[in-house]
């Protein structure tokens, strides 16, 4: 789709795999003696550094991918042809593409998939994101429509973007949705507040650098709704990815794959007569002759694989090194609009970028290396001394104080694998 689609979808796989790796032994605590003088320890390690290996090949693949498909949507835009609306519609389309390649990808490299019985567990195993029921028509109606919405608004504003102002300007802030994220599952998670000094200055820092890119071309005219539009884009996609976490939880990479594909099929089947309704009205400007299916196809295939290299990388490497491919599409997009489009990249818009990436590297922090920071020992922050006096065993305390295991666990799952995720939507 464009630059945004999947970064979503990411978030909700590395959801179910950030704390894991969080506490991976690696080094010599992974050593144990064994009665044959053998070392346990030697397969951990290279399995870390093959995890490293392939994390760095896949950073810089879903980096060129995100800032390849940004860049051909915001391509689209010419004197004859207009339509964040059939940018959209038509990469969208191309995500019913994904459970069909993630199918075959499993009767490639899982010999027990290659039977019938094998095909129905994978099946019946990726339908569990729609629930207990399956993929049925009220899970379709309760669970894709609404989400199918958030997806093409979020979408929309983001290419819609592409058309005002610079692609590095449009990623930069799009990027600051971790902010909102955290905003967000307090909201609608009932997170905890943990280290809110620590968070509070991720979200400053997130909305400093947007207001800096934002000043370095005036807060006027089409500038202004470009940054709007932008802004818009963070928050849906920061909307729909705490939703997703609160009605669906983890999920894995073919539930992940099958969520796309429906949504790909909603789209073809239901959001086109938007695309009729916007010529008409002349909110759009297009013609069918002059619509620029190159770089269409160029935006959707990148888009696609954008996906599948973050269905791949939760499945080989560590999930900061998805987390990180996106970050890096930030000065990717200002060298391209640099070297392809003349567009310079101020000191202001510099200095906001930079604000936003450390906003977003904060977020991924986790939370007991915050708490370590903040010279908080675990378990005995102020606030959880106050909720020990005052609550039940029931509200998840032990009889000595805290559960502090599952709360640290249940946080860093909900905040800091939803921040990772940023990456994930290239289209949302």
């Amino acid at each position: 789709m464009n630059g945004k689609e999947h970064k979503d979808m990411a978030d909700q796989l590395l959801a179910s795999e950030h704390t894991e790796d969080e506490e991976e032994p690696v080094g010599n605590k992974n050593v144990v003696a064994q009665p044959d003088g053998s070392d346990r320890g030697t397969t951990s390690t290279s399995e870390n550094v093959r995890k490293t290996i392939f994390g760095l090949v896949i950073v810089v693949g879903i980096a060129f991918s995100w800032v390849g498909a940004t860049q051909f949507s915001q391509s689209t835009y010419t004197s004859d042809f207009s339509s964040a609306s059939v940018n959209v519609w038509f990469s969208t389309s191309w995500m019913l593409v994904c459970y069909p390649v993630y199918v075959i990808g499993c009767l490639v490299v899982l010999p027990r998939s290659r039977s019938g019985a094998g095909l129905k567990t994978l099946h019946r195993d990726a339908e569990g994101v729609f629930g207990s029921r399956g993929l049925c028509l009220r899970t379709f109606l309760t669970l894709t429509v609404p989400f199918a919405a958030c997806w093409a608004v979020t979408n929309y504003l983001y290419v819609y973007a592409l058309g005002l102002i610079a692609a590095a300007d449009v990623t930069a802030i799009f990027s600051s949705n971790t902010a909102f994220i955290y905003v967000f599952s307090w909201l609608w998670l009932h997170e905890r507040l943990v280290l809110l000094p620590v968070r509070s200055v991720s979200v400053v820092l997130s909305i400093g650098g947007m207001v800096l890119i934002s000043y370095s071309d005036g807060f006027e005219g089409s500038t202004a709704l470009g940054v709007g539009f932008s802004v818009g884009a963070a928050i849906g996609s920061a909307i729909y990815k705490v939703l997703f976490k609160r009605f669906i939880g983890n999920a894995t990479s073919g539930q992940v794959s099958l969520f796309l594909s429906v949504l790909g099929i909603f789209n073809i089947l239901f959001l086109w007569p938007f695309i009729i309704i916007f010529y008409y009205t002349e909110v759009e400007s297009w013609s069918f002759d002059k619509i620029p299916w190159d770089y269409l196809c160029g935006s959707a295939a990148l888009s696609v694989a954008f996906n599948f290299l973050v269905n791949f990388g939760i499945a080989v490497t560590f999930p900061l090194f998805i987390a990180l491919g996106t970050v890096l599409g930030i000065p990717l997009n200002a060298v391209v609009d640099l070297v392809f489009r003349g567009t310079n990249f101020s000191n202001f818009k510099i200095g906001g970028s930079v604000l936003v990436i450390v906003g977003f590297l904060v977020m991924l922090i986790p939370e007991r290396w915050q708490q370590k920071v903040a010279c908080w020992t675990e378990g005995s922050c102020p606030w959880e001394r106050r909720r020990a006096a005052g609550e039940n065993t029931a509200d998840g305390l032990d009889n000595e104080g805290v559960d502090t295991e599952k709360g640290l666990d249940s946080g860093t799952k909900a905040t800091t694998s939803d921040a990772e995720v940023q990456a994930d939507f290239p289209s949302v």
